[in-house]
């Protein structure tokens, strides 16, 4: 989805949201977004995408919810604090869009509640920081990465019962503008840049600590 980019060497906002089918090893094109932007963030909640914020190109803190199952888009509630360059994840049925930037580095964490159509306001990151990733694991949200004024290796933990952050293990390599995702508990950091490498292609592999050990008998 959107993106900053396009044909004929002629770049702008795109709007475009195409649909990868690993089946058939396929693209194909779905309805476009109400607003083209860049630098946003996308998560999934019941079924829908939800694309959030972003810039275009002055900010923008709308967002924008798409239904597969009708191929159309409809308007959330608008995030309260207008930024780009902010990760997004789901814990708990709830969106958390986290950090990014708007005139200043952000700490700023606003929890979206499907439900009731509403955001509010929770406990802010210890770091401020934009182009950071986000990932989940065991009911645990993971800020990773991204540019405070330094590229950072930063890693740091929410815990949505007690809307409190803890420091996790940093990544071996500082890098922003990354990717990262949880597969069977484990969280994998992908790419990124930092100013020795201005393209990373390498890979990390983060053990969240395990607080529960089960021993079986044979």
């Amino acid at each position: 989805m959107g993106g900053y980019g396009g044909n004929n060497g002629v770049n702008s906002y795109l709007d475009v949201n195409e649909i990868f089918d690993p089946v058939t090893n396929t693209w194909s094109t779905a309805a476009p977004m109400p607003v083209a932007r860049g630098l946003f963030a996308a998560v999934a909640l019941n079924g829908k995408i939800y694309a959030i914020g972003g810039i275009n190109p002055s900010d923008v803190n709308d967002v924008a919810v798409y239904d597969p199952a009708t191929n159309s888009w409809s308007t959330a509630a608008p995030l309260p604090t207008i930024r780009y360059w902010l990760t997004a994840a789901v814990v708990d049925g709830k969106i958390y869009a986290i950090g990014g930037f708007n005139t200043n580095f952000l700490s700023t964490v606003e929890v979206y509640d499907a439900t009731t159509n509403v955001w509010s306001t929770s406990s802010p990151m210890p770091t401020a920081r934009y182009a950071l990733a986000a990932a989940v694991v065991s009911g645990k949200l993971y800020a990773i990465g991204g540019d405070s004024g330094n590229i950072l290796n930063t890693v740091e933990v929410y815990d949505p019962p007690t809307n409190a952050w803890a420091t996790a293990a940093p990544m071996l390599a500082l890098r922003f503008d990354l990717g990262a995702v949880d597969v069977n508990g484990l969280i994998y950091a992908v790419g990124g840049r930092n100013f020795e490498n201005p393209v990373l292609s390498s890979i990390e592999q983060y053990s969240p600590p395990v607080s529960l050990y089960t021993f079986l008998k044979y």
